[in-house]
């Protein structure tokens, strides 16, 4: 961990969101398109670093994005009943520095590598079958369905959704807010540019 984000306090700083006029939903149950007020500073909120790319992000109201996938949060989230109803979703570009971009690249990286395992294994299976090696053959067809290719594919869902994970966001209750848990040198930035538009 660097120096830039060992032994700093988070702060929660407030956007404002609005309807985005460009968007209107094509159906009457389709969640309220939300943009941000006022542009994010060029500083990532999690290090506290001037951004390297701007990244788009969005954030639905029915939870928090501050929750890190995990397979228990996975599995919950497909238990019946326990999706609240999705009624905004607030769309924006979030800053990132080159610590993100490179857990961005990390967790793609392990997801690919997760999803590559099942044809390669299956390809041995098919090699060993056609080599008549059959000592091996049933393992390895024991190792691609009740182990590999569930295993393989949940490593790589939470992968990659936890390739998203480069910026603590939640939205407030109301839909109204969305509410950032930020490095100190992301709020003062911030904070200066409210001072230079006023």
């Amino acid at each position: 961990m660097s120096e830039a984000t060992s032994g700093t306090s988070r702060q929660q700083v407030i956007f404002d969101t609005e309807i985005n006029p460009d968007l209107t939903p094509m159906f009457a149950s389709a969640p309220t398109e939300l943009v941000l007020a006022e542009p994010m500073p060029e500083v990532c909120s999690e290090h506290g670093l001037p951004a390297g790319e701007s990244r788009a992000c969005s954030v639905n109201s029915s939870g928090p994005l501050s929750e890190l996938p995990t397979a228990r949060s996975f599995l919950r989230s497909m238990a019946p009943g326990q999706r609240a109803p999705l009624e905004a979703r607030v769309r924006f570009e979030c800053p990132a520095c080159e610590y993100c971009l490179h857990e961005v690249r990390r967790f793609r990286r392990i997801a690919v590598v997760a999803l590559l395992a099942i044809p390669l294994t299956i390809a041995a299976i098919i090699t060993a079958r056609s080599l008549g090696l059959d000592q091996f053959y049933l393992p390895l067809a024991f190792a691609v369905v009740p182990g590999c290719m569930p295993i393989a594919l949940l490593v790589a869902v939470l992968a990659w959704s936890r390739s998203g994970f480069f910026a603590d966001v939640w939205m407030n209750q109301d839909a109204d807010q969305l509410i950032v848990s930020a490095h100190p040198d992301f709020a003062a930035a911030v904070e200066r540019n409210r001072a230079e538009t006023r």
